[in-house]
């Protein structure tokens, strides 16, 4: 007498789900080629970071612009204003479809940068670069649907940690392109880069079986889109306005409105954007919470240490090192490995451990390393220890909100509820990166080279980020998922076609 084995397609409705210990019989050529085309997009996002990041400096004398907080936030926006459009299209129309779509945009998007006369179309290249943080929604969101079940939960956390190679090496190749070719190669790279994965997506992936049958809330989409750049623009100008200025305060109370108003109508839209109901549940709003606490806080510490590392000396003899963009390597290389190891430990443990507890690690690391570096930063070694403690909180919280995710909703709600996520998250990154900019701009010394950011403008902006991920510590004690349980028995595409 014969059995068969278990069948290796996730859409079959009969498959058995085999021990942990199974898992490798799973692990075929064809799903670690599509892994690792989903990890490289998942990748992209900090791996761009790290390469426009360390390339600010050059940006600002190019275009001879102080204004560098808009070339992140403009990326961060654009995405935020977007992704619940494209995460409700991915439900309607495919999900590979749409991965395949916003990387091209987001491609062009660099490649008008890179070749951007004035720094307004550079923004506007920017602006259409930043759909690329798009992209590990929509990959993971598709993981879930296509991947056998035992390699979902480890598939969806290395997505955001596993090209270890590329966070490492990033700022060796921003160094030597900045170095080599001037600040806007960067953007030549990450195009060419966006350009192989789409190829890999075509070949690999498959398209998931899931479609929503419903119509588009534009109304909806535009005014949460709307309310989201309104505040990320006041803030980005309250430095200059002032923040009790007409002007300010005024953006803030026309943000706010427009996400009442979007409450309101999604409220009572029979086919909304965004179900404001399974926003109330406790799974999805605590989710939504930690998404926003965590990127906060990523964002402020991979912005602002290129900025240091390479600042003259201040006046005081507390902050800059006066290095070249190749010498930020030296500090950011360890930080990205702190980040995969971080990550590849909380995923391939995850069935064992769960995702809340390495989580609450990872904040509190997060904590940590930002308030030493506001506090301790004039020794490169310091700079190095806390940029550690962020690597290994950036690695447990990256890696371990996508399962949260994909825990928080049912797999026919998936493309939205990650875009949703996505958007708190972006979101997040684009407040706090106005927010600290603002701060910085208070504080600044001039010397023959130029007029650089005090100490003290950077003691406010790392209390800032620490305070964000004292939230999310705050937020992960309430979180009613992530338990190992919840990691074994998430439900998939096939388990919606079976019924």
């Amino acid at each position: 007498m014969t059995t068969n084995s278990p069948s290796l397609d996730p859409l079959d409705e009969t498959r058995q789900i085999p021990a942990a210990d199974e898992k490798a019989k799973y692990w075929t050529p064809r799903w670690i080629g599509a892994l690792v085309v989903v990890v490289m997009l998942g990748e992209l996002a900090t791996f761009s970071y790290s390469l426009v990041g360390t390339a600010l400096p050059g940006i600002g004398l190019h275009f001879q612009t102080a204004d560098l907080g808009w070339t992140i936030t403009v990326a961060n926006l654009v995405t935020a204003v977007g992704v619940a459009l494209i995460g409700k299209l991915a439900d309607l129309r495919g999900k590979r479809n749409l991965l395949v779509i916003v990387t091209g945009l987001s491609a062009i998007g660099g490649v008008v940068s890179a070749m951007a006369p004035n720094y307004e179309i550079f923004l506007v290249g920017r602006g259409l670069q930043g759909l690329l943080y798009v992209t590990p929604a929509l990959g993971y969101s598709l993981i879930r649907d296509v991947f056998p079940k035992p390699l979902i939960a480890f598939a969806i956390t290395v997505t955001f940690t596993g090209a270890g190679a590329l966070l490492v090496v990033a700022p060796f190749i921003a160094g030597w392109l900045i170095d080599s070719y001037g600040p806007l190669s960067v953007f030549w790279c990450i195009a060419a880069f966006q350009a192989v994965c789409i190829v890999g997506v075509l070949a690999l992936l498959p398209e998931s079986p899931l479609r929503v049958k419903s119509r588009l809330d534009w109304l909806g989409a535009i005014l949460l889109g709307l309310g989201g750049a309104l505040l990320v623009y006041g803030l980005g100008n309250a430095g200059t306005w002032g923040w009790t200025s007409l002007s300010f305060l005024g953006l803030m109370a026309a943000g706010l409105a427009c996400f009442a108003a979007w409450v309101w109508w999604d409220s009572s839209f029979p086919e909304p954007i965004i179900e404001i109901s399974l926003l109330r549940t406790r799974p999805m709003w605590t989710t939504l919470v930690l998404n926003f606490a965590v990127y906060g806080p990523a964002a402020i510490v991979v912005s602002l240490i290129p900025l240091i590392v390479q600042m003259p000396r201040d006046p005081s003899g507390e902050i800059g090192f006066g290095s070249d963009a190749f010498g930020v390597a030296a500090y950011m290389a360890p930080h990205g490995a702190a980040m995969v190891i971080g990550g590849f430990v909380c995923g391939a443990k995850a069935m064992r451990w769960g995702i809340r507890y390495p989580m609450m690690v990872g904040c509190s690391a997060l904590a940590v390393g930002s308030i030493g570096l506001g506090f301790l930063h004039s020794q490169s070694w310091q700079v190095l220890l806390w940029l550690l403690f962020c690597g290994i909180g950036m690695g447990a919280t990256y890696g371990g909100l996508p399962n949260l995710v994909v825990q928080s909703a049912p797999p026919e709600k998936q493309g939205i509820t990650s875009s949703i996520m996505l958007s708190a998250q972006n979101l997040s990154s684009a407040l706090a990166v106005q927010l600290v900019f603002a701060m910085l701009a208070m504080h600044t010394f001039t010397t023959e080279l130029g007029t650089f950011f005090g100490p003290q403008g950077y003691r406010i902006a790392f209390l800032i980020a620490a305070a964000f991920a004292l939230t999310g510590l705050l937020v992960l004690k309430i979180m009613p998922h992530g338990r190992a349980s919840d990691v074994r028995t998430v439900k998939t595409a096939s388990d919606v076609v079976a019924h």
